[in-house]
């Protein structure tokens, strides 16, 4: 008897709960057909609801695709569009350009999204044209990172060059790393620059190399195996400091030894030297290439004239065919001959 009156209460709750499952369900579905209905009948005014008291913020663009392409004479350029994202606005993108692929040169297309507001934001792709390959461009910069480093990578970051930087001990790890990050290389100058000191002995110089890796090491999370030697391997001021050990001829083969690879130029933009404009250092790197070749430019980003002249050399070198690259352990070192 307790047993089936124990069955009977069970069954009670149990239907008194799937009353309430299913109550509510109806009402759930009630409201839904209602909300549909709105939907329906005023969007407008449901979107603007929704939207009320949200700052109108302009659309933000979203190109698709790198923003800095190069392709060579002939090569058919497809267009890549762009997207969008508004807070609420319906959106207008217009794309504005055209690329002659048959011309070398430099082309900009442009994307510009236009909300109800009338809000803009307009980005910019850029597409280098340039000829069939005439050779290659190494751009090195050493004695940084200074002051103008971050305007270098700005330039080299818009026509996506990659170039090589010798740095020292000077200047912000944040520069560095952002060098690092944007793809370029990063190689060792010594941490001090100090001929006096780094030529005196081979003690004293792989000291102060070690000292510059370490920092590099600490930022990048990677050891550099790639050196220029201050005043680059032909240098003779070391011979002021070495006591006539001929220290020059000895730290070429010792860092080879060690595993590193080091390397001079083949052209000089006469920045730390008889060049103080930029028309100069303009004139004295791109007088200087050839067809075929392979070029190591020396530059200082801590030159600010030096940095003005890169945007125009990168201009001719891609309308004329030049490839730019960063260095590694396998690229074309430039030695000098060495006269110490």
């Amino acid at each position: 008897m307790k047993l089936q009156r124990r069955y009977r209460k069970i069954r009670i709750i149990l239907v008194a709960a799937l009353c309430i499952v299913t109550a509510g369900i109806v009402v759930i579905n009630a409201l839904m057909k209602v909300y549909h209905q709105k939907i329906n009948e005023r969007p407008t005014d449901l979107v603007a609801g929704f939207c009320a008291g949200i700052e109108d913020l302009p659309p933000e663009i979203t190109l698709n695709g790198d923003g800095a392409m190069t392709l060579t004479v002939g090569n058919a350029y497809e267009e890549l569009g762009a997207e969008f994202l508004d807070d609420c606005d319906e959106v207008e993108l217009q794309i504005a350009g055209a690329v002659d692929t048959n011309t070398p040169g430099i082309y900009t297309i442009s994307y510009e999204a236009t909300d109800s507001s009338q809000n803009h934001t307009i980005a910019t792709r850029t597409i280098t044209i340039v000829p069939e390959y005439r050779g290659v461009i190494y751009l090195t910069f050493d004695d940084g990172p200074g002051a103008y480093t971050n305007e270098l990578l700005d330039i080299l970051k818009k026509y996506n060059v990659k170039a090589t930087f010798f740095v020292t001990g000077a200047g912000d790890d944040a520069t560095i790393l952002r060098e690092y990050q944007e793809g370029h290389a990063v190689g060792l100058h010594t941490a001090s620059h100090n001929y006096a000191y780094i030529y005196q002995n081979m003690n004293n110089f792989f000291a102060d190399l070690e000292a510059v890796g370490s920092r590099v090491k600490n930022i990048t999370g990677e050891d550099s195996y790639l050196i220029r030697f201050p005043g680059g391997s032909s240098n003779t001021v070391s011979s002021r400091y070495d006591g006539g050990t001929r220290i020059m001829s000895k730290l070429a083969s010792e860092v080879e030894r060690r595993g590193y690879t080091y390397f001079d130029w083949n052209i000089s933009s006469g920045d730390a030297g008889s060049a103080t404009s930029a028309d100069q250092v303009y004139r004295n790197v791109v007088s200087r290439l050839t067809d075929g070749g392979e070029f190591v430019v020396l530059q200082h980003d801590i030159k600010k004239f030096s940095v003005d002249a890169v945007e125009r050399i990168i201009n001719y070198g891609l309308s004329n065919g030049y490839t730019f690259k960063k260095l590694t352990s396998s690229a074309f070192s430039a030695h000098h001959g060495i006269n110490n």
